[in-house]
């Protein structure tokens, strides 16, 4: 939240300094998705059955990147062998 007021406050002080003549749409824009996910983790702060399965779910999320990918059946038939395409200059 700090980082959604500081925007409102800088775009606030250029609108009143002159230096713009309305808060520029994307820095509203992006002090709008701060402030909507703060709130997003205060809802999930304030559901301790959905805060399990967010941990849950980050948990495995993180597992899954650590591992090496899944090598495909059709890699597998092929002798796991990957051709690569060149590019014709």
């Amino acid at each position: 939240m700090i980082e959604a007021e500081r925007i409102e406050i800088a775009q606030d002080y250029w609108v009143k300094e002159g230096r713009i003549n309305a808060p520029e749409p994307h820095m509203i824009e992006r002090r709008d998705d701060l402030a909507g996910v703060v709130r997003l983790i205060d809802a999930i702060n304030s559901d301790p059955d959905l805060l399990d399965r967010v941990k849950k779910r980050m948990i495995a999320m993180a597992k899954a990147a650590e591992s090496p990918p899944a090598v495909s059946a059709a890699e597998e038939s092929e002798g796991g062998d990957v051709q690569e395409n060149e590019a014709a200059d």
